[in-house]
């Protein structure tokens, strides 16, 4: 992450938000740069935390804004012309070592990315919260009083702005909090890594940007940015109605290794309701208790699938202890789940690593654990399958070419050893 230090000596983010969500793997850090420069002696009542920086400004919502004064979309919310210029001008009086309209621009992008992955996933931050993160940061770096309004002066920022600014921070920290819970430090890194890349390029197909404002976030750029500093309007690009396809294509090995598998806001998704994502699965579902499998239930499946095929992957025990303890076929895209200790209905069981046509119990060696992966593909075309297939036969199946994978879904459990 690029900061720089300012006269005071305080270190400001620039352009905090690149590349998109690189902040998750510092946690907070950065937002103790948001106040660089700010001091004591800010007014008694702070305003209310604006929706987003992007409506920081005028203090209003964006979403009235013309096509036409608009210089980009976020998955159909305008940044307006106003927004980016007003940006535009903080990142100049600021001193940005590289070009300030880009800073500005992705800044306010990826910020409604995070906004909207927030959304989706169901995380919120108070404005109590904010405003309370608010007076600790000023406090703690400047407690002189009258510095927070030389440096709102300076930089042209308000203090909603600055509000602003912490509430996107404290909610992509909260997200990475989500998709890294119950993991180890080395397996936090790897998520967040896997997870970031796949955040980007969903959000970023999302985003529309006008000619004359191109640059690396849009789903418009082409390897070179261009030069943002257009003052004349420019013709509106069309909003974003679609979304690219969830998840990954790749085989369950891959997906197993490759990181967070990125589920879209609204897009295809698994889960389960004895377990929150990367939660503990209770002892029931291990060796420890029935060693059933858990109930577990899917949501939004593409409308174009014919057959939907589950994997179940324990990701850290090897031999016949480990590796895919459940493979289902053929399960029809009309379904929505299945109970605890079932099979889909009309679905064909293949055979898991342990050679066996059924469900192997989780059981994690005595005092260790193991991440217990959820993996369901949705296909373009049925597979003919029979009782006790090899999972190398689904995978030739959709992972050569022959049939084209429409989208997968994938949720973590953590089951523990006695």
């Amino acid at each position: 992450m690029k900061v720089r230090t300012t006269r005071a000596g305080a270190v400001r983010t620039r352009r905090s938000l690149c590349p998109a969500l690189s902040l998750l793997a510092a946690g907070l850090l950065v937002s103790a740069a948001l106040l660089a420069g700010c001091g004591g002696g800010s007014s008694t009542s702070t305003p209310s935390v604006p929706a987003s920086p992007a409506a920081a400004p005028t203090q209003g919502s964006t979403a009235a804004v013309p096509a036409a004064d608009a210089v980009a979309f976020v998955s159909g919310t305008p940044i307006p012309k106003s927004s980016y210029q007003h940006w535009l001008s903080v990142e100049t009086a600021l001193g940005a070592a590289s070009s300030p309209s880009h800073q500005a621009l992705g800044f306010l992008i990826t910020s409604e990315w995070v906004l909207g992955e927030a959304a989706a996933r169901g995380i919120t931050i108070s404005e109590a919260e904010v405003k309370q993160r608010f007076a600790q940061l000023e406090r703690q770096s400047f407690p002189k009083a009258g510095e927070l309004q030389k440096y709102l002066a300076k930089s042209g920022e308000t203090e909603a702005d600055l509000l602003a600014r912490i509430k996107v921070e404290l909610l992509a920290s909260r997200i990475a909090a989500k998709v890294t819970a119950g993991k180890s430090a080395a397996q936090r890194t790897a998520l967040l890594t896997g997870f970031e890349n796949n955040f980007h390029a969903h959000w970023k197909g999302l985003t529309d940007c006008h000619a004359g404002y191109v640059m690396e976030d849009c789903k418009q750029y082409k390897g070179k940015p261009e030069n943002l500093t257009a003052t004349s309007s420019r013709s509106a690009a069309s909003k974003s109605g679609g979304s690219t396809a969830s998840g990954s294509s790749a085989t369950s090995s891959a997906s197993s290794s490759s990181g967070e598998v990125y589920t879209p806001p609204g897009g295809f998704s698994i889960s389960s309701s004895a377990f929150e994502r990367n939660g503990a699965i209770p002892a029931q579902y291990t060796c420890a208790g029935a060693g059933s499998s858990p109930p577990l239930s899917w949501q939004h499946v593409p409308a174009h699938a014919a057959e939907l095929v589950l994997f179940v992957i324990d990701d850290n025990s090897s031999g016949s202890t480990g590796g895919i303890r459940w493979i289902v076929g053929g399960i029809s895209p009309s379904s929505t789940g299945v109970a605890a200790g079932q099979v889909p209905a009309g679905a064909v069981v293949g055979a898991n690593t342990a050679g066996k046509a059924a469900y192997s119990p989780i059981c994690p060696a005595h005092g260790k654990s193991d991440t217990i992966e959820f993996v369901m593909y949705a296909l373009k075309k049925t597979i003919p399958l029979s009782p006790g297939f090899q999972p190398s036969k689904a995978e030739s199946e959709y992972g050569s070419g022959k049939l084209l994978m429409g989208s997968a879904a994938v949720t973590y459990g953590v089951a523990s050893g006695p």
